[in-house]
């Protein structure tokens, strides 16, 4: 008899364990949306998120397919399956405020990361946030490494004018990042007091295709008189580089016939194009150092502690937790490389 009772005693200890276990993954849950899998420096977040978050919390992470729709049922998926804290990867930043009036009606913790909402939208909750590159820091960064590098090349100026003969290539014109980024990088090296002289300004919608088409016409139109092509991001400088390459440039060690491309992202082709002297330099969002906040926050939130307890990351606004660009020349590539190595 006592044999049984001990026996009946253990189960219940065995099974009760079972449930805590499972009451504790089930109240760490986070449904994270990224906006597509298939994105160079998504999947890279991806695979951050994956290792950062081991033996901390359960993630149930989904693809969007670069779909807003899609990304809108999968966040009514995650409000049914009651995750604690939705983590949304935009797909269309102007649909921010859709998803917080969405969220916020249940009363759950939102976490934007890596593609920036508007800030007039992130103050109407509580209990949202930002974590990621701000595109004002981003083109700041940008007009930094012109700025510098103009200074220090004096050949690049073929025409000995002073002036920067440049195109720059943009993303969608009514995407705030697009605007932040050309407006901000212009400020900084104006105050630097060097002067644009802008060839052309052009939108290539962020794609590489796009971009290589608009670039082999101004090329065909001001040829070497192009001393510098600015891009909004680096799929764009990716396709820069493609149309000067048939024309015979940026293909030398030697950096003949070369014109110097600027991009912003830092994802990994294209400092593999650093690499090869194709592509002058970027401006990198470090995806290890953003996927290290998102969960730190996460799991200070699923603790019932402040945000950035116990972090070294700071507020903006009390809503954006900036994560800093880091400049990309030839100089620190190897370290820009390894952050993609060390996953």
């Amino acid at each position: 008899m006592i044999n049984k009772k001990l026996f009946l005693f253990i189960l219940v200890i065995i099974l009760s364990s079972s449930i805590l276990l499972y009451t504790q993954k089930k109240n760490s849950l986070i449904g994270i949306a990224l906006y597509r899998y298939d994105d160079d420096y998504t999947k890279y977040l991806k695979q951050y998120l994956e290792k950062n978050a081991r033996n901390n919390f359960s993630l149930l992470m989904v693809d969007s397919y670069n779909s807003q729709a899609t990304q809108n049922a999968q966040i009514d998926m995650f409000l049914k399956k009651n995750v604690n804290i939705v983590a949304v990867n935009l797909v269309d930043k102007n649909q921010a405020q859709k998803i917080i009036d969405k969220v916020s009606i249940n009363d759950i913790p939102l976490i934007f990361f890596d593609r920036e909402p508007d800030f007039d939208s992130m103050k109407t909750y509580d209990k949202v946030w930002y974590i990621g590159g701000k595109s004002d820091e981003a083109g700041i960064a940008q007009g930094r490494l012109i700025a510098e590098s103009w200074r220090e090349r004096l050949n690049w100026d073929k025409n000995e004018d002073g002036k920067i003969q440049c195109i720059i290539i943009k993303g969608d014109t009514n995407d705030r990042d697009t605007i932040n980024r050309t407006e901000y990088m212009k400020k900084y090296i104006a105050s630097n007091n060097i002067k644009l002289d802008i060839l052309a300004e052009v939108s290539a919608m962020g794609k590489r295709d796009l971009a290589m088409g608009t670039v082999e016409q101004l090329f065909i139109k001001y040829g070497k008189k192009i001393e510098y092509i600015i891009c909004n991001n680096d799929y764009m400088a990716l396709g820069a580089l493609d149309a000067l390459k048939k024309y015979g440039f940026n293909n030398s060690s030697r950096m003949l016939n070369y014109i110097p491309i600027v991009g912003i992202d830092g994802i990994l082709e294209c400092l593999y194009e650093i690499k090869n002297y194709g592509i002058f330099a970027t401006v990198l969002q470090n995806p290890s150092v953003q996927t290290q906040a998102l969960c730190a926050v996460s799991r200070n939130i699923l603790n019932g502690k402040a945000p950035l307890d116990g972090t070294h990351f700071n507020f903006d606004n009390n809503k954006y937790i900036s994560i800093p660009y880091i400049p990309v020349t030839a100089s620190n590539l190897e370290r820009a490389i390894g952050i993609y190595n060390s996953k």
